[in-house]
């Protein structure tokens, strides 16, 4: 007879195939013959009869536990063959040890992990090192068996397999930024962040985004974990996601590509203070969220305003040179045209946003139509667009604070 090859997928859920094909002997995975299954497929050497009976029955009050475990050997044995498997008596039983049979060969995602991950371990050298890891991390898909993570057997190897990847993945991602990787760092950090969100692999996916010069994403990541961290766990974000976002702040100012942040630096020291606070959008982001618990107390108005240029070019680099200095003029029509208390940024290469302070709607059209007024070159403004919408005051100090700005830019 040939051997009977059954492939048992176990990291992030639960799946068993024959020929390519799944089975099922009962639709629920946590049910005591699932239990007793998956069992002798993680324990092809076995476990013995109290071994089992412990792991399936020590948290219940049953009257006759050994004739529970029989019951379940026999309809675990019923079920296998109508499931469509092959006839074979699939619990093998020899000096009171249980397994499954001599005649069955287990495959499973959970030993290919724990042996490419000790391989990766017990390996001096990093380009062999590096393709061992990539293969336990591509197998890992999430927490052992996850439909019983309160059966204490099931915890055990949970625990055992996660310090496994934890490990894996912090090895991958540092000796990707020696070989500066940072597509394979943002690959392999990206699924770690979203299996284990707590657990502080944002910052390598933050430090593969900046350096792919993905600022807008970055930035988002960083909102995402900040709310995350602060609203479910009521701790800040990592010192070191916090360094990642300074050099984001200094990288979307001065990007060549993708956000061309004007050429004069409002921000540093001058004494001219007339007229609106330019900063870099990151750091817009977190005034914004100060300023709206600030103006909360005292109910103070405030709008928002996108400042967009609607000019329908080629993307050459003579229209890019153009855009930058429209750019340039309005950022500086801005200036002009705001207070001392207002605030802007430049969000993407032809947009601006705008926090007006202590303002009402029919002001903010005032405001527009300065900005149009002190336009060096008054063909500019047939290009301008304007959105405003109201700050939530609200919103402040939620989850939520930054809902309005975030609708804004996206032009929702």
């Amino acid at each position: 007879m040939d051997q009977i090859v059954i492939r048992a997928k176990m990291l992030g859920k639960v799946e068993f195939l024959y020929k390519g094909k799944p089975f099922t002997i009962e639709r629920n995975n946590t049910t005591k013959v699932n239990q007793l299954l998956q069992m002798l497929m993680y324990y092809p050497d076995g476990l013995t009869r109290d071994q089992l009976m412990f792991n399936l029955f020590h948290d219940e009050e049953i009257a006759d536990p050994s004739n529970s475990m029989r019951a379940l050997v026999f309809r675990l044995r019923k079920a296998l063959p109508k499931a469509g498997l092959p006839k074979e008596d699939y619990v093998f039983v020899k000096r009171g040890t249980y397994k499954i049979s001599p005649n069955v060969k287990v495959e499973c995602d959970a030993f290919d992990f724990a042996d490419a991950a000790t391989a990766a371990f017990s390996e001096s050298n990093p380009d062999t090192q590096i393709k061992y890891l990539e293969k336990a991390c591509d197998i890992y898909g999430g927490d052992f068996l996850p439909g019983l993570s309160a059966v204490e057997w099931v915890v055990s190897v949970q625990v055992k397999l996660k310090k496994y990847y934890d490990r894996c993945v912090k090895q991958l991602c540092e000796l990707y930024l020696l070989k500066k990787d940072y597509a394979s760092l943002y690959k392999v950090s990206h699924k770690a962040n979203h299996f284990y969100p707590y657990d502080g692999w944002q910052y390598y996916e933050m430090e593969a985004l900046i350096e792919l010069n993905k600022p807008k994403e970055a930035l988002k990541l960083y909102q995402d974990t900040e709310a995350l961290m602060i609203g479910e766990l009521g701790l800040d974000v990592s010192p070191k996601m916090k360094e990642a976002m300074e050099r984001l702040a200094d990288q979307m100012q001065y990007s060549t590509d993708e956000i061309f942040e004007v050429k004069k630096n409002l921000d540093s020291a001058k004494d001219d203070l007339e007229g609106g606070f330019y900063c870099s959008y990151p750091v817009f982001v977190e005034s914004y969220r100060y300023i709206k618990r600030v103006i909360k107390r005292s109910r103070q108005s405030a709008w928002l305003m996108l400042c967009t240029i609607n000019r329908n070019t080629n993307d050459t680099e003579k229209n890019r040179e153009k855009m930058n200095i429209f750019a340039d003029d309005l950022a500086e029509a801005i200036r002009t045209s705001t207070r001392g208390g207002d605030m802007y940024a430049r969000y993407s290469n032809n947009q601006f946003v705008i926090l007006l302070l202590d303002i009402t709607k029919e002001d903010c059209v005032l405001v527009q139509a300065r900005i149009n007024e002190n336009l060096p070159k008054a063909s500019i403004k047939r290009f301008l667009e304007y959105n405003v919408i109201p700050v939530n005051l609200e919103s402040a100090g939620t989850a939520n604070d930054t809902d309005e700005l975030e609708d804004i830019v996206r032009g929702e």
